[in-house]
């Protein structure tokens, strides 16, 4: 059984992709990118087409966290996104938009610390 930090970091984190992914579609918070450099408009332009796939990951992975399924699995397929996230808004230049990414990616690390007991036996 994890603490309760544990659960409530878990929690918070999937409530936090999904409203963000939510919001992607429906836009009902105040949201974009900021003034993104020359090089970053480029890259958005480019996968454009694949965003409403990687905010459905996004939904999928933050629903699964709430319910507490795969956790530890989960957990390794979002570093990379927030990971990337967290590249991606500092890029932009803009770092007080960077607290998001930077919420993300702390309890990303958090939670991988929280069930270290999970991933020991890959490194054995």
């Amino acid at each position: 059984m994890k603490s309760a930090a544990s659960k409530w970091m878990r929690i918070s984190l999937g409530v936090v992709l999904v409203l963000y992914a939510l919001n992607q579609f429906f836009h009902f918070l105040p949201a974009g990118y900021g003034k993104m450099p020359e090089e970053a408009r480029y890259f958005i332009d480019a996968v454009y087409m694949y965003l409403p796939f990687l905010y459905m990951l996004e939904i999928v992975i933050g629903l699964l966290l709430i319910i507490n399924k795969w956790t530890a699995f989960i957990l390794i397929v979002l570093f990379p996104l927030s990971v990337s996230f967290l590249i991606f808004t500092y890029a932009n230049q803009d770092l007080a938009e960077t607290w998001p990414a930077l919420v993300v990616a702390i309890l990303n690390v958090a939670l991988l610390f929280s069930y270290k007991d999970k991933y020991m036996p890959l490194f054995e």
